[in-house]
C-alpha cells in the first residue's frame, strides 16, 4: 500500500473511490481540475483530509505545520497524483485507462 508523509507522520493512502471524489468536490476540486495544478492547494487539502481522516480545518493545519517544519507541498501532491492515476475508479472517470491503451497500441 502507498504511503505519504505529512507533518512528520506517515499515512497509508487508500484506494481512491467515488466517495473520495465527493469529498474532493466538496472541498473545491472540480472533476475537470483533478489533474490540474491550478487547484494545487485545494487538491492537497482534500487529499490530506482523506488520508488523515480529518476535517478540512485540521487538514489545513497539518499542511501548514508540514511546510513550516521544512516539508514540501509537492511531495503531498505527487502522492495524490500517484493515487489518482492508480485508482481503478479514477482511471475510468478521467479516461486515464484510454490514455494507457493509446500508449500501448
Amino acid at each position: 500500500m502507498a504511503t505519504v508523509k505529512i507533518n512528520q507522520k506517515t499515512y497509508e493512502v487508500p484506494e481512491l473511490t467515488f466517495r473520495h471524489s465527493k469529498i474532493m468536490e466538496q472541498m473545491g476540486v472540480p472533476v475537470e481540475g483533478m489533474m490540474s495544478r491550478n487547484y494545487l492547494f485545494s487538491i492537497v487539502s482534500a487529499f490530506t483530509s482523506i488520508v488523515a481522516n480529518c476535517d478540512a480545518e485540521h487538514a489545513d493545519f497539518l499542511i501548514e505545520q508540514h511546510i513550516l517544519g521544512g516539508g514540501d507541498i509537492f511531495d503531498i501532491y505527487k502522492a495524490y497524483v500517484t493515487a489518482i492515476t492508480t485508482s481503478g475508479f479514477f482511471k475510468k472517470l478521467l479516461h486515464l485507462d484510454k490514455a494507457e491503451e493509446n500508449k500501448e497500441g
